[in-house]
C-alpha cells in the first residue's frame, strides 16, 4: 500500500509588519477517490474483511459515490446478519448504477432474507430484465 504525498506551494504573505520571504513545502499523505477505492476491494479480494470494510466506511463517510463500495460493504454487512443496513447500501449502490443486473439480485436476495418476498421480487425481475442470461 504506497502512501502518495501532496506538495502544497506557499508564497511569501505579510505578518505582522514583517514580510516571510521564505517559501516551504507541506507533505499530506491523502489518498486519491481511486487509491482508496482500489485499498478497500484490495483488502475485500485478498479476504481481509475486517480492513476492507473499515476502507469502505471511510470511502462512504468521505463522500465517495462508488457503487462497489456500497454493493461490497452491503454484502459484508449481509454476511454478519445486518440484513437492513446491507439493503440500504445495495439501495445505494443500485442508485448510482441501476442497469447493473448483479446489484438489483443481491438487493432481491437480501429483501427476500428480510421476508420482503414482493418487494424482492421486483429487484429480481429486474435483474433478469438487464440480464436475461
Amino acid at each position: 500500500m504506497s502512501k502518495k504525498s501532496t506538495e502544497i506551494k506557499t508564497f511569501p504573505v505579510p505578518f505582522a509588519s514583517i514580510e516571510i520571504k521564505d517559501n516551504f513545502s507541506i507533505f499530506t499523505n491523502t489518498a486519491s477517490k481511486k487509491e482508496l477505492i482500489h485499498q478497500a476491494l484490495h483488502f475485500h479480494s485478498q479476504g481481509n474483511i475486517s480492513e476492507a470494510e473499515k476502507k469502505y466506511r471511510y470511502c462512504i463517510s468521505e463522500g465517495i459515490k462508488d457503487h462497489r463500495i456500497f454493493s461490497n460493504y452491503g454484502s459484508i454487512l449481509k454476511s454478519i446478519g445486518n440484513l437492513k443496513k446491507a439493503a440500504l447500501l445495495q439501495r445505494k449502490a443500485i442508485e448510482l448504477k441501476p442497469e447493473y443486473a448483479e446489484l438489483n439480485y443481491n438487493l432481491g436476495n437480501t429483501l427476500k432474507d428480510l421476508s420482503k418476498s414482493q418487494e424482492a421480487e421486483i429487484f429480481l425481475r429486474k435483474a433478469i430484465e438487464l440480464k436475461p442470461n
